[in-house]
């Protein structure tokens, strides 16, 4: 029989949505009325599992907790807009744990991001970061994550995030409707401010060329992902193979989804962040078909409302970031990241050539 949780806490801000961490899964459904995060530790891992479509795995007392919890909760928010709650059942987190805190000041700083990894590890990679944001500049900072049918782009010029660490196309996108701006690009293990998108296949595949993908399956990442959609996009009409000439496509939410559809067999190949392939294709789960060229990284954004003093604030905080010195001791897996050696500064002409390419396959607007 699980224990007791020896950690719990709950908080309600806003009537906009619910946010749920347990276990280091993270659940959000913007049709509740409470933001409410939930440290549990240390249950045994498969004891209490949250899963992104609402469905917990399982353990009585905490279903029971969460029920009463919620329930309080919606008559308090309910008398009024401005009231906030916090319980506290103990606190007992281990060191080690890279959870994320969920700050309910009303001066922190949100960051939101284009989905990477599974959604739990990019919780807790980029929580670390936040961390490290909040030591050095003395305000608070919280992580936003898109609810599955939602858009980063859109919620930049919404002014539901402050910053956003996202890839170069959602970048432009927002750029282009919203005026937002790019701060820092990552520079990745060789030092250098680039990345570059793999298309990816089976390994017992009979595809070995761009070529070959022509007539067959494809799986793109999200629309307005960099490497799972706009540079694969790029890397096939130069070969002369339009969406018009594949069997059938689709676009998936992450590059860890693109890769399971591809390596499952669902569909003949994809594409996804270089990194990522390479990992897969050592450990002979995929094969890499192509690299692409080198070109602009991910990077962080701020959004149109930021303050220009506090938006350079960030960017200089995020300049002296050491992830391989000073800093590493306090990050969670930030090699998986696609800034392992830290930020360089981003400028506007760094992003020309993708931007054409962007306009060019309707990416952007005309």
């Amino acid at each position: 029989m699980p224990g007791i949780p020896s950690c719990a806490s709950i908080y309600a801000a806003s009537r906009s949505e619910l946010k749920l961490y347990v276990d280091d899964e993270v659940y959000e459904d913007t049709s509740q009325v409470v933001d409410l995060a939930v440290l549990l530790s240390p249950l045994p891992p498969r004891s209490c599992r949250f899963m992104l479509d609402g469905i917990i795995w399982y353990n009585p007392y905490v279903i029971k907790v969460l029920v009463a919890v919620i329930a309080l909760l919606l008559f308090l928010v309910g008398c009024s807009q401005e009231t906030t709650v916090q319980v506290r059942l103990s606190q007992n987190l281990l060191g080690s744990d890279a959870r994320v805190p969920v700050s309910l000041s009303s001066g922190a700083l949100v960051v939101g991001f284009d989905r990477r990894l599974e959604p739990k590890e990019d919780v807790r990679m980029y929580g670390t970061l936040l961390a490290y944001l909040e030591r050095q500049i003395g305000r608070q900072f919280r992580l936003h994550v898109t609810p599955r049918e939602g858009d980063i782009v859109d919620e930049i010029g919404a002014g539901k995030v402050d910053f956003a660490i996202v890839g170069t196309l959602s970048y432009l996108q927002a750029r282009e409707r919203w005026g937002a701006r790019a701060l820092v690009r990552g520079l990745n293990a060789a030092g250098e401010p680039t990345y570059r998108a793999a298309i990816i296949t089976r390994p017992d595949s009979s595809i070995r060329s761009l070529a070959d993908i022509r007539g067959r399956s494809f799986a793109f990442g999200a629309p307005n992902s960099t490497q799972g959609h706009l540079i694969p996009r790029l890397m096939l009409s130069e070969e002369g193979t339009l969406l018009s000439d594949l069997r059938t496509y689709t676009y998936a939410r992450s590059h860890a989804e693109t890769a399971s559809v591809v390596a499952s067999g669902r569909y003949d190949a994809g594409g996804i962040q270089d990194t990522l392939a390479r990992a897969l294709e050592t450990k002979g789960f995929v094969r890499i078909v192509a690299l692409s060229s080198p070109y602009p990284s991910s990077g962080i954004v701020a959004a149109p409302h930021v303050n220009d003093d506090v938006a350079e604030i960030v960017r200089r905080t995020l300049l002296d970031f050491d992830p391989m010195g000073r800093d590493a001791p306090d990050l969670y897996h930030w090699e998986r990241s696609e800034m392992p050696l830290g930020f360089a500064l981003a400028r506007d002409e760094d992003y020309l050539v993708l931007g054409e390419w962007a306009r060019s396959l309707g990416l952007l607007a005309r």
